[in-house]
């Protein structure tokens, strides 16, 4: 009998202790409340007391951030894609980037020597980078889906391998006129590169002679094996069906003159640089005038503002 006002006795203390949890919960979320609503009229009372000051402290700002963006002279974007089947990707990168290096110490006399371009096209120039991208290609396809195997059409993205991308910046538009075909120029007198180039062309002709001698080995041997076919076939010896089911060399021929095909084909576009995309047009870049007056004109507010709140807690205190 005792066990039950025990209990009973639990659940109220258990009560209680849950109603003051959540009665100090309240209070703090009160306090919290009314601690931000008097910050926030503190704030704004402050802005409204010196509206004035506030103001030309912004404006002054905007002004200053005018005249700096004025200074900023607009500059022309373009970029291009380049391929290569000789050297790796990374080294043409790093061959491209250490022009940036040249504009960075100002040497533009050594930058339009390695170029060949006039010295007033490359000091336009103020920007050369290059990375290795991934290209997405959409490509439609039919593929047969459902029940009765009907067929429609698919969008599929790839990735095409990775390529090269140059992107350059510049102050006149005209330098893009033979810039492409400098850059390539560069890329491919490297003395590495040159010798790599050389390297792979000696290989791919070797094997394109390897692969013809095949050829007319395998086309000889074949017209001997026929001619005698045929010699046979005539004696009467064997019969002629018999003599026809012997292997033929007709296949391992095509084989080897695909392979030919694909070599010279290869052969052909064996460069260190292959451009896939020439330089686009040059995009104008955009016009941060109006971003620099508002920048500068809240960071002043915002040195103004912060001084006014030092004064006021000097005051307080």
């Amino acid at each position: 009998m005792s066990e039950q006002p025990n209990n009973q006795q639990k659940e109220v203390d258990l009560f209680d202790v849950t109603g003051k949890i959540f009665s100090g919960i309240g209070k703090g979320i009160q306090i919290l409340f009314g601690w931000t609503k008097r910050m926030i009229q503190f704030f704004f009372c402050l802005a409204l007391k010196h509206w004035w000051t506030l103001l030309a402290v912004s404006i002054l700002g905007g002004t200053f951030g005018y005249f700096k963006a004025k200074r900023i002279i607009p500059y022309f974007e373009t970029e291009m894609l380049v391929e290569t089947n000789v050297v790796s990707r990374i080294q043409i990168v790093d061959r491209i980037n250490s022009l940036q290096r040249i504009i960075r110490e100002g040497n533009n006399v050594s930058l339009a020597e390695y170029l060949s371009l006039p010295i007033d096209e490359i000091n336009a120039i103020f920007f050369i980078k290059a990375d290795v991208v991934d290209i997405e290609i959409e490509r439609r396809t039919a593929v047969r889906r459902g029940e009765y195997g009907r067929s429609i059409e698919e969008i599929i993205t790839e990735i095409n391998p990775q390529f090269v991308r140059i992107q350059v910046h510049s102050r006149k538009n005209a330098v893009i006129n033979q810039l492409a075909e400098s850059i390539v120029s560069f890329i491919e007198n490297d003395p590495f590169t040159a010798k790599q180039t050389e390297l792979a062309s000696r290989m791919s002709l070797s094997q394109q002679e390897a692969i013809e001698l095949e050829i007319q080995q395998l086309t000889l041997f074949q017209r001997k094996n026929l001619e005698k076919k045929s010699l046979v076939a005539a004696s009467g010896n064997i019969p002629f069906m018999v003599v026809n089911e012997e292997k033929t060399y007709s296949h391992e021929i095509m084989e080897f003159k695909n392979q030919l095909a694909f070599l010279q084909r290869e052969h052909e576009i064996l460069r260190p640089a292959l451009v896939v995309q020439p330089f686009t047009p040059f995009k104008k870049s955009a016009d941060k005038r109006m971003k620099n007056i508002l920048n500068f004109a809240l960071l002043f507010f915002a040195v103004g503002y912060g001084i006014l709140l030092f004064r006021e807690s000097k005051k307080d205190s």
